[in-house]
């Protein structure tokens, strides 16, 4: 892929980058006029004047023209005001895979980034001025995301800053943003090492990270009787800083391979593939050799697209099939795969029947979208907005201290949940594991949530 190192050009569409920007802004009013001396009285010398019977001495003339000069510079300034503050918005900037291999769920960030902002300035934007985000098109590539994020920081001079989409391309630019001594606003991405090693500076809205991914999966085959588990588990993974960990865990807890064990599902094929992979045959053929009758997909969109069909292609019918890397069922292009999407296990951040401020809302706007299921990014992009818009508003400032300060001391109520962050910067863990059935996604764990029981295929 081509890697771009010169500045983004500002544009409407999703290449190379754009700014979408606050309120038009509007010079301020000339106050020259107001400014001016009071023109000097006319003299009238009549008889009772000159014989010194005159009401108004020069002292109160004097007074007269301070008074007038006053108001009229009070007045230019009321008139100043707000233009001035139409010139000074708050600016937050970032990047997002606007094209190339991430580019399906940028889009889905952009409009919700968009929407988000619409709806702020509606409210009278952040301290009294308007919001303006500034969103460049970082390719899908990291090394045009650091290049962006460098000019993010040190020509656009952006007050606060939010995280591009997919580990890959996120954490290469963690370093630059740290750098810069700012909080990095992470609705895009998990890492839980990169949220260890951050000491707090960057606040996440994603409510599981990669050791848990599969943990809501694994808790819901546990309340199955023995004799109805599946028994011999293939797992494909590729080989992505974020999928390795979903495998494998971290310090020894979570990931697949531990909750496997933990279950006693023994693994009998475990492969793992370079991203730019796209023919799968070869490791779907292993499953079937291996007669595995669960599948777990750990890959990013187009991957896991591409594994899905080809299980489908090869006629193996696993009694488990999960996507349980990137939230591939909540995209619209998981229907667009026919039979081979049906009975796909994945999972997401939350449901919009749990009630949680502004969820509901987006699930109607992204169906006129023709999405029947309100995709995984669209939640976790809408929360980290919510949560800077509350810390702002109630730390009354930009300060990046200040506003971490206020960050760890309060509670955020947002389309993802009740935020109450954690010392290492994620909300506290929770998930909903969903199974799509004729047609739609239900949501089959945990219980108190569930639309419908899981369908388990008979191999």
């Amino acid at each position: 892929m081509r890697s771009r190192t010169g500045p983004a050009t500002r544009t409407g569409r999703p290449s190379p980058g754009w700014r979408c920007a606050g309120p038009a802004s509007t010079p301020p009013e000339r106050p020259t006029d107001a400014l001016r001396p009071a023109a000097r009285p006319r003299q009238v010398h009549d008889k009772k004047r000159l014989q010194g019977g005159s009401s108004m001495t020069s002292f109160d003339q004097v007074r007269r023209r301070v008074l007038v000069l006053a108001a009229g510079l009070a007045a230019a300034l009321a008139g100043a005001a707000p233009a001035t503050a139409q010139q000074n918005p708050i600016v937050i900037g970032g990047t997002l895979g606007l094209t190339g291999a991430y580019a399906e769920p940028s889009t889905d960030y952009k409009f919700v980034y968009d929407r988000w902002v619409e709806e702020v300035n509606k409210k009278g934007g952040l301290l009294g001025r308007p919001v303006k985000m500034v969103i460049y098109n970082d390719e899908s590539t990291p090394t045009v995301a650091q290049s962006l994020y460098n000019r993010l920081l040190d020509q656009d001079k952006v007050d606060l800053v939010i995280a591009p989409y997919t580990t890959f391309v996120g954490g290469a630019v963690v370093p630059i943003v740290m750098s810069h001594e700012k909080l990095l606003f992470n609705g895009g991405f998990v890492g839980i090492n990169i949220f260890k090693n951050n000491k707090g500076s960057m606040i996440g809205s994603f409510t599981y990270q990669e050791p848990d991914y599969t943990r809501g999966l694994f808790e819901m085959l546990g309340e199955l009787p023995p004799d109805q588990k599946p028994k011999r588990l293939a797992v494909f993974t590729s080989q992505n800083p974020f999928t390795v960990v979903v495998r494998a865990g971290l310090g020894g807890t979570g990931g697949v391979l531990g909750y496997a064990k933990a279950a006693g599902i023994p693994i009998v094929v475990d492969e793992q593939y370079p991203p730019t992979t796209t023919d799968f045959n070869g490791l779907v053929q292993k499953a079937r050799a291996a007669n595995a009758d669960m599948v777990l997909a750990l890959g990013l969109p187009n991957d896991t697209l591409n594994i899905a069909r080809t299980v489908h292609q090869q006629g193996l019918k696993p009694m488990v099939f999960c996507t349980c890397g990137s939230q591939v069922t909540t995209l619209s292009a998981w229907p667009k795969l026919g039979e081979a999407a049906e009975n796909g296990f994945g999972t997401t951040i939350a449901w919009p029947t749990q009630g949680y401020p502004g969820l509901a809302e987006l699930a109607e706007v992204f169906k006129t979208r023709g999405y029947d299921t309100l995709p995984t990014y669209a939640i976790v992009g809408y929360a980290i907005l919510q949560v800077i818009e509350q810390a702002v508003a109630g730390a009354k400032t930009l300060d990046q201290a200040k506003l971490k300060e206020y960050i760890y001391a309060n509670e955020f109520k947002t389309a993802a949940g009740t935020f109450r962050y954690q010392p290492d910067g994620t909300p506290v863990f929770s998930q909903v594991l969903l199974q799509f059935q004729n047609g739609k996604n239900q949501v089959v764990w945990p219980k108190q949530a569930r639309t419908a029981p899981p369908v388990f295929a008979k191999p």
